[in-house]
């Protein structure tokens, strides 16, 4: 049974669809078709067994040195540390990316409200966090849970402390995103090359991906956020459900078209960042020994 030997856990909209797109041309590195195979987090998922996730993701591996999973709300996840260490042992290696925590939020929620799930300003959506949260948990949508977690997704210490319970830090290939992955972009893929002990090979390493959109038809959106008859109908053409969800987000890249929305101003991301994240901060960089210079 193949399963993967490193994984990118994150963290969300902190450039690990960039990332994903790098490493999947290099020869000796195997990436899944799909780029989020969800296995460890989403329940339904985990149910289906290790021998399904095998199948599903890797049986087109052939003698590839690294195999990877790039799900990056593993990170978020508190039963994800866990269930990997329980499927997968103790070496597994880990490429974590981390964004300002008010960036990250702010480009999720952007993400939300291009889907059509997010209504709420980006103050009032923070402030109803937890509320939604809770109510996620009671109706064991997990969905929501990620979706809705602006802030959650954000406590970078809370959230690396869960981990170093099961694996040990030599296991882990922690990146600024702001001053290594995007300005240190060449020194970065060779740190990450180095990590996985494979060859510094003539790969495209410019690539950007998931640049800032909106839905070009609305009503096309709307159709594809709803349970209705064109789901129904893939579900009987298509019963394999992750070429399904190729499918639907082959559509969802060509409704959407690029776009630039308003920037947080200085005053408020030093705001948001005092109240939310100032703390879990402090942490991290004691954690890491590493200065993230995202207070400034």
């Amino acid at each position: 049974m193949i399963l993967p030997n490193f994984m990118c856990i994150g963290a969300a909209k902190s450039g690990t669809t960039s990332l994903y797109d790098i490493l999947k041309q290099h020869s000796d590195v195997y990436m899944p078709f799909f780029k989020e195979p969800h296995f460890f987090d989403i329940p339904d998922n985990y149910m289906r067994g290790v021998e399904w996730y095998s199948k599903t993701y890797y049986k087109g591996v052939k003698d590839e040195k690294c195999i990877g999973d790039f799900s990056p709300t593993y990170l978020f996840d508190k039963e994800a540390p866990k269930r990997i260490y329980s499927d997968l042992g103790k070496n597994v290696k880990f490429i974590i990316i981390l964004r300002n925590p008010v960036d990250r939020a702010y480009s999720q929620y952007l993400h939300m409200k291009r889907d059509r799930f997010e209504l709420l300003s980006f103050k009032d959506a923070l402030s109803y966090e937890s509320e939604r949260l809770k109510e996620a948990n009671e109706k064991q949508d997990y969905l929501s849970k990620i979706r809705f977690s602006y802030i959650q997704q954000g406590l970078y210490a809370e959230m690396l402390n869960e981990y170093f319970k099961y694996f040990p830090k030599e296991n882990f290939l922690i990146l600024n995103f702001e001053n290594e992955f995007v300005k240190q972009r060449k020194e970065s893929i060779k740190k990450i090359l180095l990590f996985l002990n494979v060859k510094n090979e003539n790969i495209d390493i410019d690539i950007v991906s998931n640049i800032a959109s909106k839905a070009r038809f609305i009503w096309l959106k709307n159709i594809m956020n709803k349970s209705s008859w064109w789901i129904l109908l893939l579900k009987n053409l298509i019963p394999f459900v992750q070429f399904r969800r190729i499918i639907r987000n082959r559509i969802q890249r060509a409704n959407n078209v690029k776009f630039a929305y308003d920037v947080l101003s200085d005053t408020d991301k030093k705001d948001l960042y005092n109240r939310y994240f100032r703390d879990d901060l402090l942490s991290l960089e004691i954690i890491l020994n590493k200065k993230m210079n995202w207070q400034k």
